[in-house]
């Protein structure tokens, strides 16, 4: 599966700016998957309006255990993010993961995930993501999620999403969503509509 974002972002305190978003899973044999989810930005992470690289994640899923309605993996992945603002440098790190979902007949799903990240001289940082999806006619559904990081490899921050997922063909859908990001001491609250493009292989 192939998923595209585009989302609009818009602070109180600076320009707006756009950011691109990719996370790819492609299924191997015996449970496995490679996970791979760059991120490129203009004036987001930076204050140039020049796409910047921003993170890049490579990773491999191991699925660990699969029920009738639930599901449990790990995951190990590499990852770069920018280390300063004009992105001449980069930090480097390694993150493990552990996601649990559930499904709930045809009604929808939900799905938590956890991770530890590593980043050289930075220290310790984690990651969560929190998702409910809710089906409906059509093979239309509703995405509401939160994620975010704690302090360690970025700077901690939350954010919330709700999208509308429509598909267009047995392996096309669109997405529309929009992101909101909840204040904090340290961060300025971003915000954005979300348009997606999800792909089936």
């Amino acid at each position: 599966m192939l998923i595209a974002n585009l989302v609009e972002v818009k602070t109180a305190q600076a320009q707006s700016g756009t950011s691109v978003e990719f996370y790819g899973e492609y299924g191997l044999k015996q449970g496995w998957a490679i996970v791979v989810a760059p991120s490129l930005s203009s004036a987001v992470q930076s204050p140039s309006e020049s796409w910047v690289l921003d993170e890049v994640q490579v990773g491999a899923r191991r699925k660990v255990y699969a029920g009738e309605t639930i599901a449990i993996s790990a995951q190990i992945s590499g990852f770069s993010i920018p280390q300063t603002k004009n992105q001449s440098e980069r930090a480097y790190g390694v993150e493990a993961r552990l996601a649990a979902g559930k499904r709930f007949g045809e009604k929808g799903w939900v799905n938590i995930e956890a991770a530890s990240r590593t980043c050289g001289d930075t220290g310790i940082g984690s990651r969560f993501d929190a998702t409910l999806g809710v089906n409906m006619s059509r093979n239309q559904r509703v995405i509401v999620k939160a994620f975010g990081d704690g302090n360690g490899c970025t700077k901690a921050i939350v954010r919330t999403q709700i999208s509308y997922v429509r598909p267009i063909s047995d392996k096309l859908a669109l997405e529309f969503g929009w992101r909101q990001s909840l204040d904090q001491s340290s961060v300025s609250a971003d915000r954005g509509l979300v348009v997606g493009l999800w792909k089936k292989f």
